[in-house]
C-alpha cells in the first residue's frame, strides 16, 4: 500500500507485515555483575584484603582498622547466609537507615561498627542499596572506594570533572558514579542507560536530588564510557516518537480486531500529521471513543452502532469526567466523523481491505452544526482577550525592565560585599550571606533581606531569571514569533540584506515550524539591541556561541546541534531553554507586576499572546493585512483576522477612514498574496525616512500626522549623531518661551512647554541609543 499525502508513514504499512501491529520490545537491560570472590570470602581472606587498604600505618591505625574489622564481621556472621551480602541483607540493616546495627551501642562502639562496614563496603564483600547509601552517612567512603577500586579510571573521571565550572555539582557527580559502581558491582565502563536510570529512580524514591546525574553522565562518556550511547543522558533517557501500535496500546481495547483496524487507519493517518497531532488523534479515536464504548458497552465489537449506543456516547462526550463542559467537544466529533468517512472512500478504493469496516457515521450533520458558532464563540474569547491585555501590556514591559536593571544593581553589589557585610540596593537593605573561607560554593552569591521578611536567595539566578525574562518579552513583543520560534532562534538566524540606498539593514530569518515555511523579518534598532544583548551574555571564553542541541517536546526529537540563543546555564549545564520555563517566567512577572482586571482578577501573559498583540498592533497600525499575514507566517489571511482583535467602531473610525480611501483606488489588494514588488517596497520603505534628526518609522502607508513637526511625533527615531541639532532647537525654544511668557501669549508658552517635553523625551532616547552603542548593541555588527 502506497504512502498517502506524498509522505512516508512513521511504521511498515504492508498488510502482511506483522511488525505494523506490534510494539517494539525495548531492550533488556544488562544483568547485574557481582563480585563473588570478594563477598564469599572467607573471614581470614577478608582481613588480608583489608591489610592492603592501610599505606604505612602506624601501630594504632592498624590496631583500630583491625578492631573496626573484627566488630563488623562478628555482627555479620551472627546471621545466616552463604556470604558477606547475604547476611548484610538479612540483618534488617537496608530497612533500618541510619539506625542499623545492634540496638544499645555507645558511640564509641558505633563508630568502630560504621568503620568496618566502610571497609567491607571498599573491599567490594557488602553493597548497600542506593536508598541505605542515601540515608547513612558514610563519610569518606567514597572517596576510599576510588583510591582502592578503578583507581586510574576514577582518576580520569575526576580531572574531567575539575574542567568543569560548578565544583559541588562536579564532585556530587564522581560521588552519584561512585555508588553506582558500590550498588551495581560493575565496572565503570560497563554502566548502562539502564543503571542511570535506576539510580534515579532510587534517590528520587527516598527524596534525594539527582542534579548531578546529567553531569555524571558526561564524565563517563568522557572517560571511554557508554560507548555509543547518546551525547547526554536526557537524548538517552528520551523514549523519542512512538510507533503508531505504541500509541494505541497506552489505552488497552478488549478487541483485537477493532485494535488491529484502529493501528492500520492511524498509520494512514500518520503520514500527513505532525507528532503531536497524531498523539491527539489517537487519544480522540481510541480513548475517548472506542475505549469509552467498551467500558459503558461490554463485548461491542462493530463499528456500526445502534442509534441508542450513539447517542449515549456523544450525550457522555460533551463533558469532562469532573462534570465540566468539554470544549473541544466538536473536534472529537469531527474526528471520528472524519474516522467513518474515510473508512467509506477507502472501501471504495481497497474493497478487499477496508470494505467490512466501513458503516454509517454516528455523527451527522445536526451534531456539528453548532461548530462554526463554537469557532466563533472561541475567536471572540480570544479577541477579547487581547483587548484585556493590551492596556496593561506596556506595564508589563516596564516590569521586565525595572526587575532586570534591579537584579543587575543587586548583583553587583552583592558580589563587592564581604560575607556577612550589609549593602543597601534602591533603598532596601540585605546582608551578605556565607562564612568567609567557605568551602561549599565559594563563589556562590547569597543574600538575605534585613528590612522585611524574606528567605534567603541566589542573587545570580535572581538576575538570570530576570535576564530571560526581559529577553523572552523583548523579542516576543518585537516579532510576533511562536514560543518554538523563539527557541530555535540561533546565531545563524541573524542576516542582513542591502537596501538600494546602500544601507545594511538587519533582517532576523525564522525557521520553518508549524507552517513549515521559512520568513525572514526587518528587525529595529531595540531588536537588534536586545539580540547582542543575548549573544554578549552566551558567548563562551572563544568568543563563539556554544553549539547544543534542542529536545522538541512536541515531536519527542532532538533537533541538530546549533547556536541557540535561548540558552542558559542550568545546574552548571549549558541546555536550551525549555519553553515550559519561558511560560513560567513570564507568568512570574505578570504576577509580581500586579497586573489586574477592572474587576481586579488577575492577568496573565502566555507566550502566544504577544504574537496576538503584535498582530493586533501591526494590523491596527496600518499594515495591510497580506503583509502581516507574510511576517506572522500564516498561510491563510482569515488565520490573521482571527488574531486581530476588533475594537469599537469609535475607537477605529479614524484608521478605518485611511484604509478606506485607498481602498477606492485598489478595493481587492488587501486580500492577496504580495507581490515581490510590494514586499520589497515593504522591506525598503523606512530607508525612505530620513529626516533632519534620524528616521521616521510611522506605520507603513501612512501620511505624516504632525506636519513634519519631528521633535513632537513620537514616530521620530532619534540619530545620536543629531543630538547637538536637538539640543540646539531646545535652546532656541527656552527663548522663544521667555519671549512668550514675557509679552502674555499664554496659547504659544502652552504649545512651547509641550515641544520641551517631547524634546526631553527624546533626548531620553538619544541617552538610551547612546547606552546600546557604547555596549555593542546598535548595527549589524553587534549581531556578529
Amino acid at each position: 500500500m502506497g504512502s498517502r499525502h506524498g509522505k512516508v508513514a512513521r511504521t511498515p504499512v504492508s498488510t502482511r507485515d506483522p511488525n505494523l501491529l506490534i510494539a517494539p520490545q525495548s531492550e533488556p537491560s544488562m544483568p547485574v555483575v557481582t563480585d563473588h570472590d570478594r563477598a564469599r570470602a572467607t573471614r581470614q581472606e577478608v582481613s588480608t584484603f583489608a591489610g592492603t587498604l592501610l599505606d604505612q600505618p602506624s601501630y594504632q591505625q592498624r590496631w583500630r582498622h583491625e578492631l573496626a574489622l573484627t566488630r563488623i564481621l562478628d555482627w555479620l556472621e551472627s546471621f545466616p547466609g552463604e556470604d558477606w551480602q547475604d547476611r548484610w541483607l538479612l540483618s534488617g540493616a537496608e530497612e533500618h537507615g541510619r539506625e542499623w546495627g545492634p540496638v544499645n551501642l555507645t558511640p564509641a562502639q558505633r563508630n568502630r561498627l560504621t568503620a568496618g562496614l566502610r571497609i567491607m563496603i571498599v573491599l567490594r564483600a557488602v553493597r548497600p542499596s542506593y536508598a541505605w547509601l542515601s540515608s547513612s552517612r558514610m563519610l569518606g567512603v567514597y572517596a576510599a572506594y576510588r583510591r582502592h577500586n578503578q583507581a586510574e579510571t576514577f582518576a580520569v573521571i575526576e580531572r574531567h570533572a575539575a574542567r568543569r565550572n560548578g565544583h559541588d555539582h562536579a564532585a556530587e557527580a564522581v560521588n552519584a558514579l561512585t555508588r553506582m559502581v558500590i550498588v551495581t558491582g560493575k565496572p565503570l565502563r560497563e554502566l548502562r542507560v539502564a543503571d542511570f536510570d535506576d539510580y534515579a529512580a532510587a534517590r528520587q524514591a527516598c527524596g534525594s536530588r539527582v542534579g548531578s546525574l546529567p553531569m555524571a553522565y558526561e564524565l563517563l562518556r568522557a572517560a571511554g564510557g557508554l560507548e555509543g550511547s547518546p551525547d547526554t543522558l536526557r537524548a538517552a533517557q528520551a523514549r523519542g516518537q512512538l510507533s503508531v501500535a505504541e500509541l494505541v496500546d497506552r489505552y488497552p481495547v478488549a478487541n483485537k480486531e477493532i485494535r488491529d483496524i484502529l493501528v492500520h487507519y492511524l498509520v494512514e493517518r500518520s503520514a500527513a500529521l505532525d507528532y503531536g497531532s497524531l498523539v491527539n488523534l489517537v487519544q480522540v479515536l481510541v480513548d475517548l471513543f472506542w475505549r469509552d464504548l467498551e467500558r459503558h458497552h461490554p463485548g461491542i465489537d462493530s463499528l456500526h452502532l445502534p442509534e441508542s449506543v450513539a447517542q449515549e456516547w456523544k450525550q457522555r462526550i460533551r463533558s469532562l469526567p469532573n462534570g465540566q463542559p468539554r470544549r473541544t467537544v466538536h473536534t472529537v466529533l469531527l474526528a471520528v466523523r472524519a474516522f467513518y468517512l474515510d473508512l467509506l472512500q477507502w472501501s471504495l478504493e481497497d474493497p478487499a481491505r477496508w470494505a467490512r469496516w466501513a458503516a454509517p457515521s454516528p455523527i451527522g450533520d445536526s451534531d456539528i452544526r453548532g461548530y462554526i458558532k463554537e469557532a466563533r464563540r472561541r475567536q471572540a474569547r480570544m479577541q477579547q482577550r487581547t483587548r484585556t491585555l493590551i492596556p496593561v501590556f506596556p506595564r508589563l514591559i516596564t516590569a521586565a525592565t525595572d526587575e532586570l536593571e534591579h537584579a543587575g544593581r543587586l548583583l553587583a553589589a552583592a558580589r563587592r560585599a564581604a560575607a556577612g557585610e550589609v549593602l543597601v540596593v534602591d533603598d532596601q537593605a540585605y546582608r551578605r550571606a556565607g562564612r568567609g573561607g567557605s568551602t561549599w560554593r565559594p563563589a556562590a552569591v547569597f543574600v538575605t533581606p534585613v528590612d522585611r521578611e524574606g528567605a534567603r536567595f541566589d542573587v545570580e539566578r535572581l538576575e538570570d531569571n530576570a535576564f530571560w525574562t526581559f529577553a523572552a518579552v523583548e523579542v516576543l513583543r518585537r516579532t510576533g514569533v511562536r514560543i518554538e520560534e523563539l527557541l530555535e532562534l540561533t546565531h545563524l538566524s541573524l542576516r542582513q540584506y542591502q537596501a538600494p540606498t546602500g544601507e545594511m539593514v538587519p533582517l532576523l530569518q525564522i525557521s520553518p515550524s508549524k507552517t513549515d515555511i521559512e520568513r525572514v523579518i526587518p528587525a529595529d534598532p531595540d531588536l537588534v539591541a536586545v539580540l547582542a544583548r543575548i549573544i554578549r551574555r552566551i558567548k563562551d571564553q572563544d568568543g563563539q556561541v556554544p553549539l547544543l542541541s534542542r529536545y522538541d517536546t512536541y515531536e519527542r526529537t532532538f533537533g541538530s546541534i546549533l547556536p541557540h540563543l535561548f540558552q542558559r546555564l542550568t545546574q552548571h549545564r549549558l541546555q536550551v531553554i525549555p519553553a515550559d520555563r519561558i511560560r513560567g517566567l513570564l507568568a512570574g512577572l505578570a504576577e509580581r507586576a500586579r497586573l489586574t482586571d477592572v474587576d481586579g482578577a488577575p492577568l496573565k501573559f502566555t507566550p502566544h499572546d504577544f504574537r496576538r498583540i503584535f498582530s493586533t498592533e501591526t494590523v491596527n497600525g496600518g499594515l495591510p493585512i497580506h503583509i502581516a499575514a507574510k511576517l506572522l507566517g500564516h498561510l491563510d489571511l482569515n488565520t490573521t483576522q482571527g488574531y486581530v482583535a476588533v475594537y469599537p467602531e469609535e475607537v477605529i473610525r479614524h484608521y478605518r477612514q485611511f484604509v478606506d480611501q485607498r481602498r477606492t483606488h485598489r478595493p481587492s489588494e488587501e486580500y492577496r498574496e504580495p507581490s515581490d514588488a510590494e514586499w520589497e517596497e515593504f522591506r525598503d520603505h523606512f530607508s525612505l525616512r530620513k529626516v533632519a534628526l534620524g528616521h521616521c518609522h510611522r506605520p507603513y502607508g501612512t501620511p505624516c500626522q504632525h506636519e513634519s513637526a519631528c521633535v513632537r511625533c513620537p514616530m521620530l527615531r532619534l540619530s545620536p549623531s543629531q543630538v547637538p541639532r536637538l539640543l540646539d532647537i531646545e535652546r532656541n525654544t527656552h527663548d522663544r518661551l521667555e519671549e512668550a511668557q514675557k509679552l502674555q501669549w499664554l496659547g504659544e508658552v502652552a504649545n512651547l512647554q509641550e515641544t520641551l517635553r517631547h524634546i526631553a523625551n527624546k533626548k531620553q532616547q538619544a541617552d538610551r541609543l547612546q547606552q546600546h552603542t557604547g555596549r555593542g548593541e546598535s548595527g549589524v555588527d553587534a549581531l556578529a
